[in-house]
């Protein structure tokens, strides 16, 4: 794919020609007159980049869209030795492939299969869009690192940059599968530990596989229980008689127990001696004389039949209530033996049989059961299957480990990291750099640990030439595309100091003779000036020739637009 032409339908805009062949400079400079103001930035040299992502089907820029909605925009590429015009709107919503209408979708197909890119679609996260970004960087966050783009996953961007180095990604793929199901697993094991009898048997101590071990016991045992399950339909009215009936026993027994008792206060009574003697009461007697006149106290015979008359009736009123007592404690008794043999009578009615809410709470017992053991063998299954499928996924692991390790044995990075050198030692002489490849073993989706270094890129200016470098490495000597241009903005040459930002532009110009590839920059004049010193006049004069349009900041006519666009 070659870029040929950028145009618009508004007559302000500032067409750019592309050069088929060799380098195509975009110059943004200040004021032509130095009596007046003017700044070479925001004059749409980024700007026009963005509009070569718009057309080739990018997101719509919010700024684009606000400024200029109902500009049309117009894109002519090469492909294959054939052009195509593709246009589009500055909201994005007319959109045309070789004058027919077409919606972004479709066109992002199209890209995808026009051979600008060979897209595997065994390998996830491969498109035009995804892999043009390295070859026209528009963002600010696509220069940064020459392996990321914006909003790349770090295994996107190992990934994408690997394809395009040519190198292997199918074990670049099953690492990243094989975490991803190993994640999945782990999580559907935690999940199934909020499983509520899961939850309340961890909770309490309890092992699965011992609580299964007793449900493949206890269960045959209740469904024996409930198959032998005789139901008496009143046996909750019997059950309450009987123990109406035992009730009245108790109360009996109760009242019995009271007469026993009186009936053993009267006999200890009965069996006790008189209070006095003959002899204490004449003794007591004589001594009341000394006290008393004779006359006054009866005679002795007198009060000893009176204190034998009181003893006589006192035992005969006893005797009569113990013939009493005894009289009640027979009927209660008598009473007592009958209620008894009514209630075993009852008793006897529900021998062997059960009340029929025994028979629903048995059996609801026992569905209870048999969901938990459900639900255990699904978990103790599960909980197998998943160990045995962890164990496969971590020996695979294990021998890829093994395959990757054979295959960084055979340098396959030599080629891409010796012409890496070669750009940055020809940019900082005796400065380390290179392109290194490492075998990642550890626990995460990354297979390969691929990193690009020239020696101090901390700084700015080494890190952008570094981008510089590892980009021409994929245009020149990358694989799986077809692509004919690469694209770099100012920002990737404004922190490189004048002299090696000159020997790349001479560079350029000697390395793009007899390629057929297109090298597109747009530069600040500042920076373009600043490298004439390290130029020969040759060198200055070709890349003289190489501006194809210069955008001024003195007036709005002579931006991109021929408007002012955004903010000053």
């Amino acid at each position: 794919m070659k870029l040929l032409e950028l145009s618009s339908d508004k007559s302000s805009f500032k067409t750019i020609q592309f050069s088929p062949n060799g380098l195509t400079l975009i110059i943004g400079d200040g004021a032509k007159d130095s009596k007046l103001e003017g700044s070479s930035n925001g004059v749409g040299k980024t700007l026009a980049l963005g509009l070569v992502h718009h057309c080739l089907g990018a997101n719509v820029d919010a700024k684009i869209k606000a400024a200029v909605p109902d500009w049309l925009f117009r894109l002519k590429i090469s492909l294959n030795q054939k052009e195509h015009i593709i246009e589009r709107s500055g909201d994005g919503k007319t959109l045309s492939l070789d004058g027919k209408a077409i919606k972004i979708g479709g066109l992002r197909n199209w890209l995808n299969d026009c051979g600008a890119f060979r897209i595997d679609h065994q390998i996830d996260g491969l498109s035009f869009r995804a892999l043009i970004r390295r070859f026209a960087r528009y963002e600010r966050e696509d220069c940064i690192d020459p392996l990321k783009t914006k909003k790349e996953t770090p295994f996107d961007a190992q990934l994408r940059s690997l394809y395009l180095l040519g190198l292997d990604c199918s074990l670049v793929q099953n690492k990243r599968r094989h975490k991803n199901e190993l994640d999945t697993l782990k999580q559907t094991s935690k999940t199934w530990q909020h499983d509520q009898v899961l939850k309340d048997m961890f909770r309490a101590g309890a092992q699965p596989k011992v609580r299964a071990e007793w449900l493949e016991r206890e269960i045959p045992r209740i469904k024996s229980d409930l198959e032998n399950f005789q139901i008496a339909e009143d046996y909750r009215a019997i059950e309450l008689q009987a123990a109406e009936l035992t009730s009245q026993i108790r109360e009996n027994e109760k009242g019995a127990a009271i007469i026993r008792f009186q009936l053993e206060g009267i006999d200890k009574v009965l069996i006790q001696q008189p209070d006095i003697s003959r002899d204490d009461l004449l003794s007591l007697y004589e001594g009341l004389q000394s006290i008393f006149k004779p006359e006054i106290l009866a005679h002795f015979d007198a009060v000893e039949k009176f204190h034998h008359s009181l003893a006589a009736n006192r035992k005969a009123r006893l005797e009569q209530d113990r013939l009493t007592l005894h009289g009640k404690l027979d009927a209660i008794e008598t009473e007592s033996k009958e209620i008894s043999v009514k209630r075993d009578q009852r008793l006897q009615a529900l021998q062997g049989k059960r009340a029929l809410d025994e028979y629903a709470a048995l059996a609801n017992q026992l569905a209870g059961l048999q969901e938990e053991q459900h639900r255990l063998n699904e978990f103790l299954n599960l909980a197998a299957n998943l160990k045995q499928r962890e164990q496969q996924i971590k020996e695979k692991k294990v021998e890829e480990d093994r395959t990757a390790s054979e295959y960084l044995r055979g340098n396959p990075i030599t080629v891409a990291d010796e012409f890496f050198s070669s750009l940055a030692e020809f940019l900082y002489p005796r400065t380390p750099a290179g392109i290194v490849i490492e075998n990642n073993t550890g626990d995460n989706q990354i297979r390969y640990d691929l990193t690009v270094q020239i020696e101090g890129d901390d700084s700015d200016g080494i890190n952008a030439a570094k981008i510089l470098c590892f980009d021409w490495l994929l245009l020149m000597h990358g694989a799986n595309h077809s692509m004919g241009f690469l694209w770099h903005d100012n920002r990737l040459f404004a922190d490189i100091d004048p002299r090696p930002r000159a020997a790349w532009f001479s560079y350029l110009l000697d390395s793009l003779l007899n390629t057929g590839k297109q090298y597109i920059a747009t530069i600040n004049t500042e920076n373009f000036e600043a490298m004439k010193g390290h130029l020969t006049d040759e060198k200055i004069e070709a890349l003289t020739k190489a501006i194809r349009l210069t955008l001024r900041g003195d007036k709005p006519e002579n931006k991109l637009l021929g408007i002012q666009f955004g903010t000053q």
